[in-house]
C-alpha cells in the first residue's frame, strides 16, 4: 500500500474522535473507539462507521444518530455499533470533530447491547 504523505493525518488520534479516512478512493467516516493508549501505540485504528442519515430512517438500539453540529461532517450520520472495524492510521485524512462525554456514553451504551454484555 502506498501512503500519500500530503493526505495522511498525523495528528494525535484519540477515542470519540471523528476522522475521515480514505479506502478505495473514497472518504469515509469513523468514531474511534480504541483506548488512547493504543491509539498513540499502535499502527491500527479501532473504531464505527459513520452511515449518512436519512430523514425519518430507524434507528436501531445499536445505533447513534450523530447531528451534523456534533461531529463536523456537514450532515447528520448514524454512528453503525455493529460495523466496527479496523483501520490502517496511514489511511487517515483529516479530523473533523470530537464527541461529548455524553454522546460517547450513548454509544457504549448501544456497544454493550450490540456485544450483548446485557444478557444472562
Amino acid at each position: 500500500m502506498d501512503f500519500d504523505l500530503d493526505k495522511m493525518y498525523c495528528g494525535k488520534i484519540r477515542r470519540g474522535g471523528i476522522f475521515l479516512y480514505e479506502v478505495e478512493d473514497k472518504e469515509k467516516a469513523i468514531v474511534i473507539l480504541q483506548d488512547d493508549v493504543l491509539n498513540e501505540g499502535l499502527p491500527t485504528i479501532v473504531g464505527a462507521s459513520i452511515e449518512p442519515y436519512k430523514k425519518d430512517e430507524k434507528i436501531f438500539p445499536n445505533e447513534v444518530l450523530l447531528k451534523k453540529e456534533e461531529t463536523g461532517l456537514g450532515k447528520d450520520g448514524i454512528c453503525m455499533l455493529h460495523k466496527i472495524i479496523t483501520v490502517d492510521r496511514g489511511v487517515m485524512i483529516s479530523k473533523k470533530g470530537e464527541l461529548k462525554t455524553d454522546k460517547l456514553q450513548e454509544i457504549y451504551k448501544a456497544l454493550d447491547i450490540n456485544l450483548g454484555r446485557f444478557r444472562d
